[in-house]
C-alpha cells in the first residue's frame, strides 16, 4: 500500500469533518456576493444624496437671500401700498416665501435620507465583515479537501470512470444550488426592506393623523402654535414618505417581482397663508388637502403590506427549492465520498503489504522438533451469547475489511439552517411585521 492510500484511510475522520464544515458554509459565497451588491447600491445612493445636498444648500441660500431682501424692504412695501399695489406685493412676497420654504424642506429631506442610508450602510458592512470571516474558513476547508483528493484523484481517472461521473453530477448540483442560494438571498433582502418600509409608512400615517387633528383644531381658531404643529407633522410625514420610497426602490432593484407602491404626495402649508391670510376658508381648503394626502398614505400602506406578505411567501417558496437542491448536493457529495472511500478500502484489501523482514527470516530458520503428544485439553462448554463486537470484519478469505463510515446526512429541520444569512433576514422581517401589530 502506498503512502497516499494510507494517508486517506488514516484521515477519514478529518475528511468527514471537512465535509461538514463545507456543507454548513455553502451559503457564504452567494450571501457575500449579494451583500456586496447591496453595499454598492447604498454607497451609490449616498454619493448621489451627498451631491444633491450640496445643490440644495446652494438653492436654499439663494431663495433665502431673495426672500429676506423682499421681506425686509420696508420702502418697497410702502411704495406698493401708496400706489395701490399692496396685493401684488403680498403675492410676490408669498411666492418668495413659499419657494424658500420648499427649498429648505428639500434640503432637510435629503439630509435625513443621507443619515438613514449611512445607518443602513453601517449595518450592511458589519454583516459583510462576518461573511468575510466565514468565507476564509470556507475556502480553507475547500483547499484542505482538494489537497486530500489530489493525492489520489487528479483529473480524469481511467481506472475509476465512476469517480468522473460522480464528480460531474456534483458540479451540476453545486451550480444549481448556488443559483438558488442567490435567489433566496435576494428575496429575503427584498422582504426585509419591505418590512422596514411598512414600519416607516406606519409612522407616516401616524404623522398624517396628527396633522389632520391640528388642522381640524385650526379651523376653530387654533392660532399660530397650531399652525406650527400642523406644518411640523406634515414635514415629518414627508420625510417618512421619502424613506419609504427609497426602501421600496431598493427592494425592486433586488427582486423584479416586487411591485412599486406609488409615490405619496403630502400636502404642504404656507407661512404667508397661515399668518397673513388665515381664515376659515383657507383652513378648510387646506384641511381637505390633508385629508386627500392621508387617504393616499392609507392606500399606499395597504399596498405596501400586501407586497411585504407576498415577498415573504416568495422567500418560503424559494426556501423549499433550496431544501431540495441542498439535499441533492449532499447526496452527490456523500456518493462521491462513499465511492472514494470504498475504492481506497477495496484497493487496500486487494493489495496487501508484503511480509515484513521478521516474518521472512523466521520462516527460513530451522524449526525445532515437535513436542510429544499430550493428552487433549479438557473440553469446556461453549460460551453462550453473541461473539464480541469488533470494528473490523474478517471474511472467509481472511481479508480484513474496515467498516464503511456512514454518509454525511446532517439533520435539517428548515431551509434556514441551509442559509443562515437569508434566515436572519427573514427572521428580522417576521419580527418587524410582528412588532407593528
Amino acid at each position: 500500500m502506498s503512502t497516499a492510500e494510507e494517508a486517506i484511510i488514516a484521515n477519514a475522520d478529518h475528511h468527514s469533518s471537512l465535509l461538514k464544515t463545507i456543507a454548513s458554509l455553502d451559503y457564504v459565497p452567494a450571501a457575500q456576493k449579494e451583500q456586496g451588491r447591496y453595499i454598492k447600491d447604498l454607497e451609490e445612493q449616498i454619493q448621489e444624496t451627498r451631491e444633491l445636498i450640496v445643490k440644495c444648500k446652494q438653492k436654499t441660500a439663494k431663495e433665502r437671500k431673495e426672500h429676506e431682501a423682499l421681506r425686509d424692504s420696508t420702502a418697497r412695501r410702502l411704495a406698493h401700498k401708496l400706489i395701490g399695489k399692496k396685493e401684488q406685493y403680498e403675492a410676490k412676497e408669498s411666492k418668495e416665501e413659499r419657494e424658500y420654504v420648499e427649498a429648505l424642506e428639500e434640503e432637510m429631506r435629503e439630509k435625513r435620507k443621507y443619515e438613514t442610508s449611512q445607518s443602513y450602510l453601517k449595518e450592511a458592512q458589519a454583516v459583510m465583515a462576518d461573511l468575510n470571516e466565514k468565507r476564509t474558513l470556507y475556502e480553507s476547508a475547500q483547499a484542505e479537501l482538494q489537497a486530500l483528493y489530489q493525492r489520489v484523484f487528479d483529473g480524469p481517472t481511467e481506472s475509476f470512470p465512476e469517480d468522473d461521473k460522480l464528480e460531474y453530477d456534483l458540479d451540476i448540483a453545486f451550480r444549481n444550488h448556488e443559483k438558488i442560494l442567490g435567489q433566496v438571498n435576494a428575496e429575503s433582502r427584498a422582504a426585509e426592506l419591505l418590512a422596514r418600509a411598512c414600519l416607516v409608512m406606519d409612522s407616516c400615517q401616524k404623522s398624517m393623523q396628527e396633522a389632520l387633528g391640528y388642522s381640524r383644531y385650526d379651523m376653530w381658531g387654533g392660532g399660530t402654535l397650531t399652525d406650527m404643529m400642523e406644518r411640523n407633522a406634515l414635514a415629518n410625514a414627508q420625510t417618512y414618505a421619502s424613506q419609504v420610497e427609497t426602501l421600496v426602490d431598493q427592494a425592486v432593484y433586488l427582486s423584479p417581482a416586487v411591485k412599486p407602491v406609488g409615490r405619496v404626495n403630502i400636502a404642504r402649508g404656507s407661512i404667508v397663508s397661515d399668518v397673513f391670510f388665515d381664515n376659515i376658508f383657507t383652513d378648510l381648503n387646506f384641511y381637505n388637502k390633508i385629508k386627500q394626502s392621508a387617504a393616499q398614505v392609507l392606500l399606499a400602506n395597504e399596498r405596501l403590506r400586501a407586497e411585504r406578505d407576498t415577498a415573504r411567501r416568495r422567500v418560503e417558496e424559494v426556501g423549499s427549492q433550496l431544501n431540495r437542491s441542498a439535499d441533492i448536493l449532499d447526496r452527490c457529495r456523500s456518493e462521491l465520498d462513499a465511492f472514494r472511500r470504498a475504492t481506497f478500502e477495496s484497493y487496500a484489501a486487494q493489495h496487501p503489504p508484503p511480509p515484513s523482514y521478521d516474518v521472512v527470516t523466521t520462516a527460513a530458520a530451522p524449526q525445532p522438533p515437535p513436542p510429544p503428544a499430550a493428552s487433549p485439553p479438557p473440553a469446556f462448554p461453549a460460551p453462550s451469547g453473541p461473539p464480541p463486537a469488533s470494528s473490523a470484519i474478517v471474511d472467509v478469505a481472511g481479508v480484513i475489511t474496515m467498516p464503511m463510515p456512514s454518509p454525511l446526512t446532517p439533520p435539517v429541520a428548515t431551509w434556514g439552517s441551509r442559509n443562515p444569512y437569508a434566515s436572519a433576514l427573514s427572521e428580522q422581517t417576521r419580527k418587524m411585521s410582528t412588532d407593528r401589530l
